[in-house]
């Protein structure tokens, strides 16, 4: 007998233990499906990043050839967010009852069209339109991306996963800056082209439908129990030409589909109001920081030309955050990680508020941002994880619609507190708001780090009345 057919037949007596499709998920390696799905999921989310902030590098060009004023440029960029609140609470639930693939291909052709439409908008009001529709598809499908990954990696390699998610997302800033760089200045009206790329989430839709299965523990728990298994056979085929697969873990008992009033139960309304309340601080703080920075520097004296060059530098910190994280994102729990990005951001942040030095300026603006990067891609991967396979749409989807009212809030209040106290009392105030941020999910949050997702979460009592 051969090595390779050895090698098979130890493999076969492993997999040949009765077990269900997530204990047999849970025990197979990374192979080269996972490395699939991970580049059209990142692809995917880099387009929808790409979509979100357009508008921000796009609005110079529309002010001037529309004429808006100050006050419509912001009712266009709070369009998005309102947009963003409808598709996450909205589509975490249709990702529930639908299936997550079919979600997230929907959700990318809905935001692809939405994208053309502020492309052809002829005047401001069917731009806001254009850039609500944007943003219920956008936040619809990249909540439904953090559902997908957590549901579908083993629980040893989660948190890389998500680094690698985090960084595709990340990408798209100076990739919308430089793509706006070269085509508005092109002419009048050369700014729509910009949205038309938007529309590549068609291109993406294409690539979920061909190469992205359905989740194994959302058919799971709609019974469909062949399809799961199909999906973890065709991954232990992938698997077999290594060492055997270890005995599976008993299968959990199954689920089926929860409601809202499940996440009102005692230990989901705890993990919710805690998620929520440390999420919306961080998106409060971070937009806090990154919209206002520049004006600050501004009214500190420093010329344009020396306020746009440090706001570049310290533009490069999210590309440098996942790369980081890469390391111990699996090796360090997702709380302490928090607890530490939380201190490190809210420690330069007071800093950078304190110091009028341009060297120490860029030094702490850059560890701020890579530190709030950080959290970001922290708060990502855990945000899905403490959630049952039930309500996990929905649940993620609360959390990530609290923040979206925060990024609104932050607006009028960062403009208000700085109005009132100055540069150094605000990044102070945003700076003990990261800390507490910390705190609180060190002190209430979950652990998650390497362990099942049927481990984090019981099921809710609906799911339990199911069996």
């Amino acid at each position: 007998m051969s090595a390779s057919s050895s090698t098979e037949d130890e493999f076969a007596a492993t997999s040949a233990a009765p077990a269900g499709p997530i204990s047999r998920l849970e025990r197979i390696p990374i192979t080269k499906w996972h490395l699939v799905w991970i580049s059209v999921l990142g692809s995917g989310y880099l387009v929808e990043n790409f979509d979100n902030i357009a508008f921000s590098y796009l609005a110079p060009s529309i002010r001037a050839e529309w004429g808006l004023s100050l006050g419509q440029v912001g009712s266009v960029t709070s369009a998005v967010f309102l947009g963003m609140l409808i598709g996450a609470v909205l589509g975490g639930r249709l990702s529930d009852r639908w299936g997550r693939k079919t979600l997230l291909i929907w959700s990318s052709v809905f935001y692809s069209l939405a994208s053309l439409v502020s492309a052809m908008a002829p005047n401001f009001e069917v731009l806001v339109v254009g850039r609500i529709l944007t943003g219920v598809g956008v936040q619809a499908a990249t909540g439904v991306i953090m559902v997908y990954l957590s549901e579908m990696y083993p629980r040893i390699s989660r948190g890389r996963f998500f680094t690698v998610m985090t960084f595709f997302g990340f990408v798209a800033s100076p990739l919308t800056a430089f793509s706006v760089l070269v085509i508005a200045p092109q002419g009048v009206g050369a700014w729509r082209w910009v949205f038309v790329l938007g529309a590549a989430g068609l291109i993406v839709a294409g690539l979920v439908a061909a190469a992205l299965p359905e989740t194994v523990r959302w058919l799971a728990m709609n019974g469909r129990t062949d399809d799961a298994l199909a999906v973890v056979e065709r991954l232990e085929r992938a698997a077999a030409t290594r060492r055997p697969l270890p005995v599976a873990a008993p299968e959990p008992p199954p689920v089926r589909l929860g409601s809202f009033r499940d996440l009102l139960q005692q230990t989901y309304r705890r993990r919710l109001v805690v998620l929520g309340g440390t999420f919306a601080l961080l998106i409060f703080c971070l937009y806090g920081f990154l919209s206002w920075f520049p004006t600050v520097l501004a009214d500190r004296g420093m010329e344009q030309d020396a306020v746009l060059r440090i706001a570049a530098l310290i533009a490069l910190g999210p590309l440098a955050a996942p790369l980081f994280l890469f390391a111990f994102a699996d090796r360090i729990e997702r709380r302490t990680a928090l607890l530490v990005s939380g201190s490190v951001a809210g420690a330069a942040l007071i800093a950078f508020g304190a110091t009028t030095d341009p060297v120490l300026t860029v030094v702490t603006g850059m560890v701020a941002q890579i530190a709030l990067s950080a959290a970001s891609t922290s708060f990502y991967t855990y945000i899905p994880e403490v959630f049952p396979t039930e309500v996990r749409g929905v649940g993620a989807g609360c959390v990530n619609g609290v923040g979206r009212i925060a990024g609104v809030m932050s607006g009028l209040a960062v403009a208000a507190l700085y109005s009132a106290w100055g540069a150094t009392q605000l990044y102070l105030v945003l700076g003990t708001g990261l800390v507490g941020m910390g705190v609180a999910v060190a002190l209430w949050g979950p652990r998650t780090t390497r362990q099942s997702l049927e481990n984090i979460s019981p099921p809710t009592r609906t799911a339990a009345r199911a069996n």
